[in-house]
């Protein structure tokens, strides 16, 4: 998300529905501190975990780690013999994920996988029933494909930004032409071949699951 501004609606459902924890709150403010409000908000965070919760994901894999924020979010709803696999390419991200991680319940049911998603998604061996999508927009097409050739039958995607900052509907680009075609291309994409919709949160959130075929 972008750092916004919270208004009084979204104030409403955090104080309601989707109270931080210490840790998550330190985090939060770390990230704003070093202008990388660009995680997931806190009401985003506990749709997350009830995603996981309903939809019963043991098998977690996240795209974009950042602070380690939305793991920490999803690892709450992880039954005992859960895990998530996130990926994230920066070094200085990763490092700093990893003390948060380290600080939480949750250090056995998370390990974060520094390096390139793209190389590093085809060394991935391990059972995934969710997919997270949060990173670089450029990037969700080819994620996209992994995931549909990963995921079960009935197996989750959720993907974070899919308005790309209001721009996504827009008859032409209104910046980077390359992020704007690869959204465009992945919402269609997601469109035809998963059960899918995107909730109209700030910065759009869709949610799918993959049909038989």
């Amino acid at each position: 998300m972008r750092n916004k501004k919270v208004n009084a609606r979204d104030q409403y459902i955090r104080d309601l529905y989707a109270a931080e924890t210490e840790l998550l709150t330190q985090i939060r403010a770390t990230l704003a501190e070093q202008n990388l409000s660009i995680h997931v908000s806190p009401e985003e965070g506990k749709l997350l975990q009830v995603l996981v919760r309903l939809h019963r994901s043991k098998h977690i894999v996240e795209i974009g780690t950042l602070g380690g924020y939305s793991a920490l979010w999803m690892a709450e709803a992880l039954p005992a013999d859960g895990h998530i696999t996130t990926f994230e390419k920066s070094s200085e991200r990763a490092e700093m994920a990893r003390k948060h991680i380290a600080t939480s319940p949750y250090t056995k049911k998370i390990t974060v996988v520094e390096g390139d998603a793209h190389a590093m998604l085809r060394e991935h061996k391990g059972k995934v029933d969710m997919v997270f999508i949060d990173a670089e927009k450029t990037g969700y097409p080819d994620y996209l494909e992994w995931a549909e050739q990963h995921l079960p039958v009935g197996g989750l995607l959720v993907a974070d930004n899919t308005f790309l900052f209001d721009t996504v509907f827009s008859e032409a680009p209104e910046g980077e032409a390359k992020m704007w075609n690869a959204m465009r291309q992945f919402n269609a994409a997601l469109a035809e071949r998963f059960e899918a919709i995107i909730l109209p949160t700030a910065e759009g959130l869709s949610i799918a699951l993959k049909p038989a075929k």
